[in-house]
Formats: C-alpha cells, structure tokens, sequence
C-alpha cells in the first residue's frame, strides 16, 4: 500500500486549482464576449465579468508555480492536470452558458479523468530539483527547434492566414506553454531561480501572444485543444530530457488517455458547430 504524501498530495491538489482557475478564467471571458454580442454594446457590467476571467487566467502563472517550487512535484503530474481544465470549462459551459453535454464528450471527461488517475497511481515522493539534474544542453536544442520552427510559421500566419495555420499557432503556443511550466520547475534550483523567473515570463508572454493570435484566425474551441495536447506532451518530453524525470508505463497509457480525451472533445465540437451553422444557413 503506497503511503500518503503530504507535499505530493497538495502539489497535485494546487495544480488542479491552478488550471480549473484559467479554463474557467477562459469561459468567464467566452460568457462576457457573448454578452457584448447579444447586446450589440460594451457595458461596464460585461467588462467587470471580462476582466474578472482575465484575472482568473492571469493567476495561473502564479498558482502553478506553487507545486512545482514549493512542492518540488514533477512536471509529468502537473502537466497533465490540464485535461482536468478543458473538464472544467466543459461543465462550466453546461451550467453556466446553457450549453449541452452529449454523449461523446461524456466519453471525453470519462478518458481524461481516467488517464489521470492512471498518471497518479505510479508517482514518487517529490523531490527538491538540484542543479546536477538540468540538463542545459539539451535545453538549449529544444528551445532551438522550437524557435526554428515559430519562426516561420508566425511569419507565414501574416502573410496568408487560415483556419488551419490558426491551429498549427495554437499547437505552437502549447509548445511555449511547454517551456513556461519547464522553466517553473527549473526555478526550483536555488542558483537558477532569479534567471527562470525572467525566461518563466518571457514565455508566458509569448505564449499568451500567440494564443490570441491564433484566435483571429481560428475558433477557440479547435486551438484549446491543439493547444493543450502540445503543452501536455512536450511538457513530458522535456522532462525527461532536460530535468532527468522518469516517467512509466502507466504513465505514458495516462497520458493517452487524456489525449485521446482532448480529441475526442475537440472532434465533437467541430461536428456541433458545423451543424448550427447550417441549421442557421438553411
């Protein structure tokens, strides 16, 4: 019988409230958008509730930061917490805007919350980060890749912008959302603390920049998604690659798990939305 942990029982917990408050910061911000629609007008009462899920999102970046330094819980547990977010605002999307919950999504909360107990069953006792375990070489490469890769994409999004280019923007603010938790748990080291902390932010900005420059060419509910299988994948990758974290069988089927659960959600959503928009052509 595994004993109970304190520390990885509240960095868990603490990383479920950190992306519960920015997908529900998100859907806060979706309730008041539509409010400025439906009305034709911006009014004081739909800018407070803006700025509230705004707020909600914002807190995030700080939230998270709480497992993964105070805590030392390893990233291959708070990554994919984010799954558990999408869950969130689906529900929040149900109670909240009236929206319906078919039977397809059901199956996606069900894949979701299963991978990630699946990712809780074979964890470790949390263990303070030290300067031995980062791996900069391979930082760097990673960041490289990435750059080589953003790049051009973002140069190519200006020049001739589509719906699909706005979902490779969200898989690539996902891959920044990736380095963002990567350089929370590199702050965890004493001696690189101060300089992650800037490099944390950096990414957080490019990340939030690119996110809403893939919603100008993109539905939300297509690069949420793209955006959080990115961030959860490559969140994993580079843990084991840059910070020496050991992930196992169990883990990986978890992780599947929550993807495919991400998948199926977002596939459902595009059917729903091709379907009102032909009731409303016709």
């Amino acid at each position: 019988m595994v004993a109970f942990n304190k520390e990885l029982f509240l960095g868990v917990l603490i990383g479920l409230i950190a992306y519960i408050s920015l997908y529900i910061g998100k859907g806060i911000q979706k309730y008041a958008i539509e409010g400025f629609k439906d009305e034709k007008t911006i009014k004081s009462k739909h800018s407070g509730i803006w700025i509230f899920g705004t707020l909600l999102t914002a807190l995030f970046v700080f939230i998270q930061l709480i497992p993964l330094t105070v805590f030392h819980t390893p990233m291959n547990l708070i990554a994919p917490l984010e799954g558990v977010g999408l869950v969130s605002l689906l529900f929040f999307s149900f109670f909240v805007l009236k929206e319906s919950i078919s039977k397809t999504e059901i199956l996606s909360v069900v894949l979701i919350i299963t991978g990630t107990i699946l990712i809780n069953l074979a964890t470790k006792d949390p263990v303070e980060l030290e300067h031995t375990d980062f791996n900069l070489n391979s930082f760097l490469i990673a960041l490289a890749i990435l750059l080589f890769l953003s790049i051009p994409l973002v140069i190519f999004a200006f020049r001739k912008p589509s719906n699909f280019i706005g979902i490779m923007l969200g898989f690539n603010a996902g891959c920044f959302m990736a380095f963002q938790t990567l350089s929370k748990r590199i702050m965890d080291i004493g001696e690189l603390a101060l300089i992650f902390t800037f490099i944390m932010f950096a990414f957080a900005t490019i990340t939030l920049a690119i996110t809403q420059f893939a919603f100008t060419m993109a539905r939300a509910n297509v690069v949420v998604p793209s955006f959080a299988t990115a961030s959860i994948i490559l969140t994993i990758i580079l843990g084991i690659f840059v910070i020496d974290e050991i992930i196992v069988s169990i883990q990986i089927a978890g992780i599947c798990c929550i993807v495919s659960g991400i998948i199926v959600m977002n596939l459902f959503q595009k059917n729903s939305i091709t379907e009102k928009e032909t009731e409303k052509g016709s």
